[in-house]
C-alpha cells in the first residue's frame, strides 16, 4: 500500500511509511524506559502544510509530516524531524501545555533522544519550494506563497509592495 498526496504528485511507499512509524514507536518506547511514565503513541498522518516538516497535535496526540519533505529528507526526517515532533507530543503528555520548544522540550531532545535540539529545518524539496505565485507592483515582481495567493485570490487579503505600497496583482 502507497499513500498518494492528493494533488501533490508524491507518493509515499508502505516501507517508508512502516519506518516512520517503526521510529515514532521506538522514541516513545525508550522516552518511557528513560522517563518511567506511561505513555501513549501518537497516530500519525501525511499531510502537507506549508513549509512545516512536521505538526505536533498534542491534544489529539497526533503527527502530521510533510511527505513533500518527507520523500526529499529521509534521513534528516529519520534523524532530526520525527524526534522534534515525538518529543513535543511526549512533554505535553508528561507536564501538559508548556512552552513550545521550551526547557522541558529541549531537554527531552537533548537528553532523552540525544539530538540537537533544533526549532527549525534547512531541509530543501523542489516540491515545497516551486509553489509560489509571482505578482506585480510598481517597481517589480513580488513572490506571494500559495497560503497569500489563496487569500489573494478568496478575496480575503490584499498585499502591498513594502517599497513602493502598491496593490500587488498577479502576473498572468
Amino acid at each position: 500500500m502507497s499513500v498518494f498526496c492528493v494533488n501533490l504528485k508524491t507518493t509515499l511507499s508502505t516501507h517508508l511509511i512502516q519506518r516512520i512509524e517503526h521510529r515514532v514507536a521506538q522514541l516513545v518506547e525508550h522516552a518511557q524506559r528513560r522517563t518511567g511514565r506511561k505513555l501513549t503513541c501518537p497516530s500519525i498522518g501525511f499531510r502537507r502544510a506549508g513549509r512545516n516538516a512536521g505538526t505536533a497535535h498534542l491534544n489529539r496526540n497526533h503527527i502530521n509530516f510533510n511527505p513533500l519533505y518527507l520523500h526529499d529528507n529521509v534521513d534528516e526526517y529519520l534523524s532530526q524531524v520525527i524526534p522534534h515532533e515525538v518529543a513535543h507530543i511526549v512533554v505535553y503528555q508528561i507536564f501538559g501545555r508548556v512552552k513550545p520548544h521550551g526547557l522541558e522540550w529541549q531537554s527531552m531532545m537533548r537528553d532523552t533522544f540525544d539530538c540537537k535540539p533544533q526549532v527549525t529545518h534547512t531541509m530543501h524539496s523542489d516540491a515545497v519550494t516551486s509553489r509560489v505565485f509571482t505578482y506585480k507592483c510598481d517597481c517589480g515582481q513580488v513572490e506571494l506563497s500559495v497560503r497569500r495567493h489563496n487569500k489573494v485570490v478568496r478575496g480575503q487579503q490584499q498585499y502591498r509592495c513594502k517599497r513602493c505600497h502598491a496593490t500587488l496583482s498577479q502576473t498572468l
